[in-house]
């Protein structure tokens, strides 16, 4: 007696291990959704920034960043232990790290994040990304052609406040093993912010956060920003080179020229300790591309090349809006910090 293969049992058989299998596949990786959370037990909103997990087995990284009302999700994790961290800090919020976070498979974990207060005790309207939503909320919607200087060049006059623009990652240093291991010392010591000292907060104001003011001529593009030190910068319009002779300095020497419509600034001379820009040499090298679209929107890609810190340029972009009615205010650093060996917090210092 010679028996038939019943084929359609191999065929259902076939396909029932398929669905198994890519069942199995797609929920063995899990998944980590929350908020950040103020000391008040609200979102913290406005920020969009990366919250990241590091596998302590692998070393791998993964990253989500937290949307305009403070929620963010990672997803696809290999089961494991993880270091979680949110190491943005403002003047309000304090960055943060926790170790032994366990994902396991097919689990979608509710892990919300606690911030603590920062060096301003939550003082209300003082951080820079909830100051420069009301600000530009306020301006409205501005549309039109920008204007343009009398010699026909792009002006980019007018004060300036951050758009926290949702879904854009952000780039960070590929350095080199030397200043990773140097990096993870300093971030280590949580000393990351020069401001609570009265130094220098960024390389480049562009990055640091707070509303300025921009004032241009055909030779000269002065910025000027509240709540940083020294709060000012120049930018060379006249075609002059770097100088022969330079000290190495927390801004550098910035020269600007024109591609078309676009202000091409290169910045260079920096000490080996400004912060805003991770560990880096003194040979780093900052260029930012600054275009103006329209009248109310500006945009400015920023590149960092330093052949001894990094194994790679990198790149990131930040958007601007103008804001009506507005001016920059005073600000002085060195009010009360009379006696920095009384402080409680360590003091600040650009390497470990």
């Amino acid at each position: 007696m010679i028996k038939t293969l019943n084929y359609s049992r191999i065929f259902l058989f076939l396909v029932s291990f398929t669905v198994l299998t890519s069942s199995q596949l797609a929920f063995s990786q899990g998944t980590v959704v929350g908020s950040i959370i103020d000391p008040n037990g609200a979102n913290i909103t406005g920020l969009n920034e990366n919250v990241t997990l590091i596998n302590a087995d692998t070393g791998q990284e993964y990253s989500g960043q937290t949307n305009l009302s403070g929620n963010f999700s990672i997803s696809e994790l290999p089961a494991g232990s993880y270091t979680l961290s949110f190491l943005f800090r403002t003047a309000m919020y304090q960055s943060y790290s926790e170790e032994g976070v366990m994902i396991r498979d097919g689990e979608t974990l509710q892990y919300d994040l606690n911030i603590e207060w920062s060096i301003n005790l939550g003082t209300i309207g003082d951080d820079p990304g909830m100051l420069a939503n009301d600000m530009l909320r306020r301006s409205g919607d501005l549309s039109g052609p920008a204007p343009r200087l009398f010699n026909g060049s792009v002006d980019f006059s007018g004060l300036w406040a951050i758009r926290q623009t949702p879904d854009v990652p952000i780039q960070r240093p590929p350095y080199q093993p030397w200043a990773a291991e140097m990096n993870a010392e300093l971030l280590a010591l949580d000393i990351q912010n020069p401001g609570a000292f009265c130094l220098p907060q960024s390389a480049v104001l562009a990055v640091a956060g707070f509303p300025w003011q921009i004032t241009q001529t055909p030779d000269m593009m002065i910025q000027i920003m509240e709540f940083v030190t020294p709060g000012w910068r120049q930018v060379f319009l006249d075609g002059r080179d770097f100088p022969e002779l330079w000290n190495p300095s927390w801004l550098g020497h910035s020269r600007g020229h024109w591609e078309e419509d676009t202000l091409v600034v290169v910045t260079s001379g920096f000490n080996d300790y400004t912060p805003g820009f991770g560990i880096h040499s003194d040979e780093m090298v900052v260029t930012e591309r600054y275009t103006r679209p329209e009248i109310g929107r500006m945009l400015i890609e920023i590149t960092v090349e330093d052949p001894e810190a990094l194994t790679a340029s990198y790149t990131n972009v930040r958007e601007f809006g103008l804001v009506l009615g507005e001016e920059i205010l005073e600000f002085v650093c060195a009010e009360g910090n009379t006696d920095p060996a009384q402080w409680t917090q360590s003091i600040w210092k650009g390497r470990p």
